[in-house]
C-alpha cells in the first residue's frame, strides 16, 4: 500500500556511538519515577502497564507535526487511525490486547465479525444496537455507507485517505460521490443497507482480508446532514466516547468525555474514558517532546516512531530510564528496490549479485543496531504481518553477506550482458559505469545506510552514485519517477515500507506487483518496475482463501517467490524506543500499529 505517512521513517537510531552493553537487551525489574509500579525494559509487549478501570486527569500527547486531518474520511497518518478510534468508531478494530493478541480482530461498531459468502466477495455487517453520535442521534447503517463513500468516491474533496473501498467493491452505476452528486438517494451499487442495522458489500473480486478493511478510520459513521466536505474537520460528529472540544490547526486538539455515548452499545468495552480531558499539544519540538515524558509532565508521544537519538542514549545507558521503556517491531522494514528497467539489472544474476553482496550486519549498525534500527531482515513480509514465514533465500553467515557468491552472479551477468562490464574470469568484472543509487536527504540513518552498502556493492564490482531526495517527493520525484531513473541510471532505491493492516497483502501489493506502477511515469511505488504474471495468479489465489492458516502458507510461498526474483533486498524490519511516564496507564504496544494503543491510555491521578 501507499505509504504515505504510514511508513514514517523518522523514528530515532540508537546513537552508533553507544556502547554494546547499552545497545543491549535488559529484563532486569524496576522502580518507576514514581516510586511504585515495579516494570521492565519491552514490559509493554507482553503486559498492560500500569492498568487502571476508572477515570483519571488531564492526559497529554505531545507531537512534533500536525495532523494531516482530524476527519476520519481524510486521514491517512498511524497515529491518526490510532488516536481517532476514541471520536469515530470503525466497523471492526484490534483487541486491546499487547502482543500478537494485539492484532485479533474484534467487533467496535459492528455487533460481531461479519459473514461471508462461500468465495469471499459479499460481505455483511450488522451494527451495535443503540450506538448513537454525541447529540444523541441513532447510527444507522446509512451513516456507516455515507461515511465510506465520501472518503472513497469524494476523492476530489478529501484527498488523503485510503480507497481500497473504491478498488474493490461493485460500482455498476459509476458513482461520482457525494460532493458532485448531489442526489441522496444516489450511491455506490455494491454497498447496501436493506435495514438500519445492516451493511452489505459486494465486490469486484474475493478478498479474504475485507475484515481487516473494516478496522480502517473511513469507516467510521458520518451523518450526511452535518457534512460540509473539506472542512468537516472543524465540526466533526463523534460517536465514539470523547467528543472534540476544540481544535486549532497547528496547535492543540482536546478531546472531552462525550455525554452521550450509549455504554449499552459497547459490550466489549472498548470505549472506557480513562481521562477528564485529553490535550493534543502540537508543533513541539522532539527534544522537548522527550523531555517533557522522561519528567512525567506528558504521557504520549502521539508520533509513535520513539523518541531522539540523543534521548535514547539518555536511556539506555540509565537501568531505571531503560525499564520504562519499550522497543518493539514497528511492522515497517527498511529495503531496496532494485530497478529491473536499468541496465544490466534486467538480468535475474546482476540482481542476485546485489543480494549477496550486501553485509547486514553493517546495515543494522548504520540504521542503529538492534534496538535504534531493528532485527536483520530475510524476507519481504515482516515477522508481525499475517503471512509472514520464516525464511531466508540468500543466507550467508552471520548474515554477513558473501563476496564469493556475488562474484559468480556477477559472473553470469557479465557473460550474458558483456558490453557493461570489464575484467575477466580471472580478475573479475566491474561494471563500466557507476548506477544511481537512491534515499532520503532528511532522515538521518539512510545516508550511513548507503555509504555501507556502496562499499558492499564496490568490493563485488558494482560501483555507485548516491542520490538523495527528501522523502515526501521520493516516490514522485525521485525514485518513483520515470524521468528521474532514466536520467540517473537509479538502478537502486532504498526506502521503507508499512503495511495499512496486518495481512501480507496490504504490505506486499503496491511494492511488488502492478498495481504499484504508475502509468503517468511518477508516483510509482513498486520502485523495481518488476510484474509477473505467475505471482499475480498466485496473489489472486490467496485473496480468494478464506482459511487464514491456509491463506498464511501461501503468502509465504509467494514471498519465496518473490524473493527469488533478486528485486527487493529486505535489509531491516525497523524498531522504535517509546518512552513510558509513570503517569500513563494502561500502556502497551498494540502490534497491529506498532505504537501504544491510544484508544486505551489513560492517566493516573487529578491533574
Amino acid at each position: 500500500m501507499r505509504i504515505h505517512r504510514r511508513a514514517t521513517l523518522t523514528a530515532a537510531a540508537c546513537a552508533m556511538a553507544l556502547t554494546a552493553a547499552a545497545c543491549g537487551s535488559s529484563t532486569t525489574p524496576s522502580t518507576t519515577a514514581s516510586g511504585g509500579t515495579s516494570s521492565s525494559f519491552n514490559l509493554g509487549l507482553t503486559t498492560i502497564v500500569n492498568p487502571q478501570s476508572g477515570e483519571g486527569g488531564t492526559l497529554t500527547y505531545l507531537n512534533n507535526s500536525d495532523f494531516d486531518s482530524i476527519d476520519p474520511g481524510n486521514t491517512y497518518d498511524a497515529f491518526s487511525w490510532d488516536i481517532g478510534r476514541l471520536w469515530a468508531r470503525p466497523l471492526l478494530t484490534y483487541s486491546q490486547k499487547p502482543g500478537a493478541a494485539g492484532d485479533t480482530l474484534v467487533p467496535d461498531l459492528a455487533a460481531a465479525l461479519p459473514t461471508s459468502n462461500s468465495d469471499g466477495t459479499v460481505w455483511t455487517f450488522h451494527l451495535q444496537t443503540g450506538a448513537t453520535f454525541q447529540n444523541g442521534t441513532p447510527i444507522t447503517s446509512a451513516d456507516v455507507k455515507y461515511g465510506i463513500e465520501r472518503s472513497n468516491w469524494g476523492a476530489d474533496t478529501l484527498s488523503n485517505g485510503p480507497s481500497y473501498f473504491k478498488a474493490l467493491v461493485q460500482d455498476t452505476t459509476s458513482y461520482k460521490g457525494p460532493y458532485l452528486d448531489k442526489n441522496a438517494a444516489d450511491g455506490v451499487s455494491g454497498i447496501a443497507t436493506p435495514d438500519a442495522h445492516t451493511i452489505v458489500f459486494t465486490l469486484n473480486q474475493p478478498f479474504a482480508a475485507f475484515p481487516d478493511l473494516a478496522t480502517l478510520a473511513d469507516t467510521a459513521p458520518v451523518p450526511r446532514a452535518s457534512d460540509t466536505g473539506a472542512t468537516y474537520y472543524q465540526h466533526i460528529v463523534s460517536s465514539g466516547q470523547y467528543e472534540i472540544q476544540s481544535y486549532t490547526k497547528g496547535q492543540q486538539l482536546v478531546l472531552v468525555p462525550n455525554p452521550n455515548f450509549a455504554k449499552a452499545s459497547d459490550p466489549n468495552g472498548l470505549h472506557q474514558v480513562h481521562a477528564s480531558k485529553i490535550v493534543v499539544k502540537i508543533g513541539v519540538d522532539q527534544t522537548t517532546v522527550d523531555n517533557s515524558l522522561l519528567a512525567n509532565q506528558a504521557q504520549v508521544d502521539l508520533g509513535g516512531v520513539g523518541v531522539a537519538v540523543a534521548t535514547q542514549s539518555k536511556i539506555l545507558s540509565n537501568p531505571t530510564l531503560k525499564a520504562d521503556s519499550d522497543n518493539p517491531l514497528t511492522g515497517f522494514m527498511t529495503y531496496m528496490s532494485i530497478n529491473t528497467t536499468v541496465k544490466p539489472f534486467d538480468n535475474l544474476d546482476c540482481r542476485q549479485a546485489v543480494e549477496w553482496a550486501i553485509n547486514k550486519v553493517q546495515v543494522q549498525s548504520a540504521q542503529g543496531g538492534s534496538i535504534g534500527g531493528g532485527a536483520i531482515a530475510t524476507t519481504i513480509i515482516p515477522p508481525t504481518v499475517a503471512g509472514y514465514v520464516k525464511a531466508d533465500v540468500y543466507q550467508t553467515p552471520g548474515e554477513q553477506g558473501s563476496v564469493t557468491n556475488a562474484k559468480a552472479s556477477l559472473a553470469k551477468c557479465a557473460a550474458a550482458e558483456p558490453s557493461y562490464f570489464t575484467g575477466s574470469a580471472s580478475t573479475g568484472f566491474t561494471l563500466k559505469a557507476p548506477v544511481g543509487f537512491g534515499s532520503f536527504s532528511d532522515q538521518p540513518k539512510m545516508k550511513p545506510t548507503a555509504d555501507a552498502i556502496q562499499q558492499n556493492l564496490q568490493a563485488v564490482g558494482i560501483s555507485t552514485n548516491i542520490l538523495l531526495s527528501p522523502f515526501g517527493d521520493y516516490f514522485h520525484s525521485a525514485g518513483g519517477n520515470d524521468t528521474y531513473v532514466s536520467k540517473n541510471d537509479l538502478a537502486l532505491s532504498m526506502t521503507g515500507w508499512g503495511a495499512d493492516f496486518p495481512q501480507a497483502y496490504g504490505f506486499v501489493d503496491e511494492i511488488s506487483t502492478k498495481d504499484g506502477i504508475q502509468a503517468s511515469g511518477t508516483g510509482t511505488t513498486n520502485l523495481s518496475k518488476y510484474d509477473d504474471p505467475a505471482i499475480d495468479a498466485q496473489i489472486q489465489k490467496a485473496l480468494g482463501t478464506l482459511d487464514q492458516a491456509t491463506s498464511n502458507a501461501e503468502w509465504g510461498q509467494i514471498d519465496q517467490a518473490l524473493m527469488n526474483t533478486a528485486t527487493i533486498v529486505p535489509l531491516i524490519d525497523n524498531r522504535a524506543l517509546f518512552y513510558r511516564p509513570a503517569s500513563a496507564t494502561n500502556v502497551y504496544v498494540q502490534q497491529a500499529y506498532g505504537m501504544y494503543d491510544y484508544s486505551a491510555i489513560g492517566v493516573s491521578g487529578s491533574n
